[in-house]
C-alpha cells in the first residue's frame, strides 16, 4: 500500500483510531456489537485509541519536520539548526529615541543606563543606551531600549510620557513608535532559512546580506534588524541599508561594540566577495503620522479603547513591515511609497470582518514617498472619533 505525504502528515483522531481497532477486530471475526457501553473490552479499546492517536500526532510531527514548509514549532527549530545552521531568534528589545525637554535653568547629563523613562499606559520602562547632555531650557534626543524583551514593551508614538529618573522640570516624549519582537515566528524562521542559502554563494547576492544582517548578535542578544536593502551602483560598490522595526540601527561602522558596527563587520567578513565594496548604513527613519475616523457596527463587541488599540497595533506592524525604500507597485515606478490604501486596508483588517462600515483617513492626505535610504515607522496616531452605528443607521 502506498502512503501519500498528505496521509503521512495528517494525524489520526481518537475516534478514527477507535474505528480502526473495531474494524481490525471485525476482520478477525470478532463480534463487537454485543459489548455494552462501559464494558471492560470497550474501555480497553478506548484507552488504546487514545494512545494510538498520540503516536499518530508524533508520527505526523516527525514527518513534517523533514520539510521546511511543513515543520512547526520546536520541530522547525531543530530543522533550522541542524539542516540550515540557523538559530531561531529569541526576540528583541523595543528601541528608538525619546526627546527630553528642559523647562528650567538646570543642566543634566548621564552615562548609558542612568536615565529611565516610562510608558504610563502600559507601565513598561526604557533605559538610555548612550550618554546624554541636556542644557538649560534645551532639548535633546536620546536613544533608549526597553528593559523587558518582546512586543509587550512596544510603544506607539507619544506613549513614553514620564520619567522614572528624577530630572526636575524635564518632560519626555517619543516622536516615533518603539517596536520590540517576540520569539521569531515560524514564517519568519522559514524565510531566514531560505535566505541562508544565499549566504553560501560566492557572489554575494542580496539574500546573503539580509541573512547576515538579521542573524548577527551582540553579546548573544539579537540586534532586531528586520529590513535590509542592497543597492548596487554598477561599478563594484553596494550600499547596504539596515533598519529595525523601530527604524534606525544604532551605533557606528568601525565600532564592533555597537549594533551597526557588529553587523558591518559580519557583512565584510562573511558576505562581501573579492572586488566588491560594501558600504553599510543605518536607514533613516521616515515617520508616518496617521489621523483617522472610523464607523463600526454597534454589534462589534469591542469598546472604543479596544478598537483604537487594535488599530494602533495593526498600523505599527504594517508600517514597520514596509521595506526600506517603500513599496513599489509597478516596474515603471522609480519611487517607493507607503500607500494610503495600505493604511486604510490595515484599519479595516484590524477589526472583526464586516464590522467596519466606513473609515476616513485624513493624515496622510495621500501616498507618502519613501527615499531609497528611508525606513517607514509609525508616528503619532490620532483618532478623530469612533462611531458606533446600528444596522440601518447612518
Amino acid at each position: 500500500m502506498t502512503t501519500t505525504l498528505d496521509e503521512l502528515i495528517t494525524p489520526m483522531t481518537v475516534e478514527e483510531a477507535k474505528t480502526a481497532i473495531y474494524d481490525a477486530l471485525a476482520a478477525r471475526g470478532v463480534t463487537t456489537t454485543g459489548w455494552k457501553p462501559g464494558a471492560v473490552v470497550r474501555t480497553i479499546v478506548a484507552a488504546l485509541a487514545i494512545i494510538l492517536a498520540a503516536f499518530s500526532e508524533l508520527q505526523a510531527a516527525i514527518a513534517k519536520s523533514g520539510f521546511l514548509d511543513l515543520a512547526e514549532g520546536a520541530w522547525l527549530t531543530l530543522l533550522a539548526r541542524y539542516v540550515y545552521t540557523v538559530e531561531r531568534d529569541t526576540g528583541s528589545f523595543a528601541s528608538g529615541a525619546v526627546t527630553l525637554t528642559n523647562s528650567t535653568g538646570n543642566i543634566y547629563s548621564g552615562d548609558p543606563g542612568d536615565l529611565i523613562v516610562i510608558n504610563t499606559t502600559t507601565g513598561k520602562t526604557y533605559r538610555n543606551t548612550e550618554a546624554y547632555s541636556l542644557g538649560s531650557m534645551g532639548t535633546t534626543t536620546v536613544a533608549v531600549e526597553a528593559i523587558e524583551l518582546g512586543t509587550a514593551s512596544s510603544a506607539a508614538a507619544t506613549q513614553i510620557d514620564a520619567l522614572v529618573t528624577t530630572l526636575n522640570g524635564v518632560t519626555v516624549t517619543n516622536a516615533s513608535a518603539l517596536v520590540g519582537a517576540d520569539e521569531e515566528t515560524d514564517a519568519l524562521l522559514r524565510e531566514r532559512c531560505r535566505t541562508f542559502l544565499g549566504s553560501l554563494s560566492p557572489n554575494g547576492p542580496r539574500d546573503a546580506y539580509a541573512y547576515v544582517a538579521r542573524s548577527t548578535k551582540l553579546n548573544g542578544v539579537s540586534l532586531g534588524v528586520t529590513r535590509c536593502s542592497v543597492i548596487p551602483d554598477g561599478y563594484g560598490t553596494v550600499d547596504v541599508y539596515l533598519a529595525t522595526a523601530s527604524g534606525n540601527v544604532t551605533g557606528t561602522v568601525g565600532d564592533e561594540s555597537t549594533a551597526l558596527g557588529a553587523i558591518d563587520a559580519a557583512i565584510q567578513t562573511d558576505v562581501v566577495p573579492d572586488g566588491v565594496t560594501a558600504d553599510v548604513h543605518s536607514a533613516t527613519a521616515k515617520t508616518i503620522a496617521v489621523t483617522y475616523e472610523v464607523w463600526v457596527r454597534d454589534t462589534i463587541g469591542l469598546t472604543e479603547t479596544e478598537i483604537t488599540s487594535a488599530i494602533s497595533s495593526a498600523l505599527t506592524e504594517s508600517v514597520s513591515g514596509t521595506p526600506i525604500g517603500g513599496e513599489v507597485a509597478t516596474d515603471e515606478d522609480s519611487t517607493g511609497y507607503v500607500y494610503k490604501n495600505q493604511i486604510e486596508a490595515t484599519i479595516d483588517a484590524a477589526l472583526p470582518a464586516r464590522s467596519v462600515i466606513r473609515r476616513a483617513v485624513t493624515v496622510p492626505a495621500g501616498d507618502t514617498s519613501i527615499a531609497t535610504f528611508e525606513a517607514p515607522v509609525l508616528g503619532a496616531v490620532t483618532v478623530t472619533a469612533v462611531h458606533f452605528v446600528s444596522r440601518g443607521g447612518a
